[in-house]
């Protein structure tokens, strides 16, 4: 399947990582939940993805270009997705 979005998983204390393209808000969660139980990969309870919508061709390729760097995308997420006390995701628009 192609990527319907990409998503920057970001913990408050360490800022943000690279890009990552996934394909639903439900993938997006699962990994947010699962980046934040492994002690290794950066992120916490606190952590949260924000989600762009890919509407053209070039919007992988500049966030892959910015990484580590910025978000290249002039507005806001389309969706944020934060993390519950008992591990359940929220999803803001």
């Amino acid at each position: 399947m192609n990527p319907r979005y990409i998503a920057y998983f970001t913990d408050p204390l360490s800022g943000g990582g690279k890009p990552e393209p996934v394909t639903s808000v439900r993938q997006a969660a699962d990994r947010l939940r699962t980046k934040a139980r492994d002690p290794y990969s950066g992120c916490t309870a606190q952590s949260y993805a924000d989600l762009y919508v890919i509407t053209d061709e070039h919007m992988l390729a500049d966030a892959e270009e910015m990484a580590g760097v910025g978000v290249p995308f002039g507005n806001g997420p389309d969706l944020r997705i934060t993390l519950g006390p008992r591990g359940g995701a929220r999803i803001e628009r």
